[in-house]
């Protein structure tokens, strides 16, 4: 969305904060957010893959961005190239940005194989908690389409999606593996609210500006539904997406090695199961189902939770990923 002369990516609409002090980014409609469970309604206002874009046409731009929870990291980078990193914290943070020396030379040094120009502003939000944005200032203009990448990336699922125990806001797996594609990113991760609610799906579906999604499903589940409701939910999420996305590849992921697995807890293998024979009945070109093992492959890439990936894992997943992913959609365009 526009906010002025600065676009909020990955942001569907700005609600005002409780006390009406500053603005929170929602990832979706809030028509469609407060249908959802509680912690996809949560988490669906948190940042996780949002940005602030813009280009200086003056010698500096302002951000005031406030964290009244606890306090996280936001990263700047110009273009490709990583620029700083400031702690949000209760007292409102003000981000001063300015157009870099080496402007000229990161323009020669990368040329067109850059994945956003360099002169765009990336003003890269926390995958959590929630921030607020008070204030932006300065003369800037809206980030050009040919700023930005061409094909684009959405993703869906759970907080492992949504950026549990990433460090920074570009250490998520769904943020590198869009950066080893050179594709732009859409997070639509909720810690604990992977339910797969119609709703979502009709939403993810509607949707026109993405070229490929992954769909995570079935971790956030296995506790609460049984198999029919599981199955019921995964046959309307993936068939209703797929349906109105033919052109478009969808890699549907199930769920990754966790502590189920190691107290065996049959009930994850059999919703694994259900996940990867949706898409076999569905039988389309580019419908592609990934077994959650086949990305995460080191059990010591795990957290002591045994379920979020540790930051190593995420980079072990966004390789697999990113490289299944080339893998699948060169192969079928030769």
């Amino acid at each position: 969305m526009r906010l002025g002369q600065y676009e909020l990516h990955n942001v569907h609409e700005i609600l005002d904060a409780p006390d009406s002090h500053g603005s929170i980014c929602c990832r979706i409609p809030n028509d469609l957010r407060v249908t959802l469970n509680e912690s996809a309604k949560t988490n669906a206002l948190q940042a996780s893959g949002c940005e602030i874009r813009f280009n200086l046409d003056g010698p500096s731009a302002a951000i005031t961005l406030q964290s009244p929870d606890e306090p996280t990291l936001v990263e700047v980078f110009q273009g490709d190239f990583f620029s700083a990193m400031y702690i949000i914290d209760v007292i409102p943070t003000r981000i001063v940005v300015e157009r870099p020396q080496t402007e000229k030379i990161m323009q020669q040094i990368t040329g067109t194989s850059s994945r956003f120009d360099t002169g765009l502003t990336r003003v890269i939000l926390p995958w959590r908690p929630s921030v607020r944005l008070i204030s932006i200032e300065g003369e800037t203009s809206l980030p050009k389409p040919e700023q930005t990448p061409d094909i684009r990336y959405l993703a869906y699922g759970s907080s492992i999606t949504h950026g549990s125990t990433a460090v920074r806001p570009t250490g998520t797996y769904p943020a590198r593996t869009a950066e080893l594609l050179g594709t732009d990113l859409f997070n639509l991760g909720f810690g604990g609210g992977a339910h797969m609610e119609e709703g979502m799906a009709d939403y993810i579906a509607e949707r026109t500006d993405w070229d490929i999604a992954t769909l995570e499903m079935g971790i956030n589940v296995v506790q609460t539904f049984d198999e029919d409701e599981f199955y019921h939910r995964v046959e309307y999420f993936v068939t209703t997406i797929a349906d109105a996305h033919p052109e478009n590849w969808i890699f549907c992921i199930d769920i990754f090695p966790c502590i189920y697995d190691f107290i065996g807890v049959e009930k994850a293998n059999r919703f694994r199961a259900i996940v990867a024979e949706r898409v076999k009945i569905l039988d389309r070109p580019k419908l592609v189902h990934i077994a959650g093992g086949s990305l995460l492959k080191s059990n010591a890439s795990l957290t002591i939770d045994l379920v979020h990936p540790a930051p190593a894992g995420f980079e072990e997943m966004a390789q697999n990923l990113a490289n299944l992913i080339s893998a699948k959609t060169k192969r079928q365009e030769s």
